[in-house]
């Protein structure tokens, strides 16, 4: 490794207007574990985290402890295999998981109770 080079592949945010316009009930969700998702739009891939904190409290109501618990290990999967992807700099293949992980957090944005 160079000593003051590093060459770094990152996922990062590209939503048109925030989380909270394009994933209002997650965003609203996870900003009870993490208040900086209030002002913040980090991207999808580093919210998964907080999904997981999210998933281990007991006073989720029940609409939503089972929409987080039936779609949140996917999310998790997807995340871990994208994960592998970057670092392995196989980014055709990260790209592609970057989209499933779009589409399962989709899911569970649909999944969720509305405000």
């Amino acid at each position: 490794m160079s000593q003051y080079q590093q060459i770094r592949v990152r996922v990062e945010p590209v939503y048109k207007d925030g989380l909270a316009k394009a994933f209002p009930r997650l965003q609203a969700l996870l900003s009870q574990v993490d208040n900086r998702l209030i002002k913040e739009s980090p991207p999808l891939y580093e919210l998964v985290p907080l999904l997981v904190a999210l998933s281990q409290r007991q006073d989720l109501p029940d609409k939503v402890g089972e929409a987080v618990s039936r779609l949140g290990q996917p999310i998790v999967q997807i995340r871990l295999k994208a994960e592998e992807a970057l670092g392995g700099w196989r980014l055709s293949a990260a790209e592609k998981l970057l989209n499933d992980l779009e589409d399962a957090f989709r899911a569970l944005e649909e999944a969720l109770p509305g405000r």
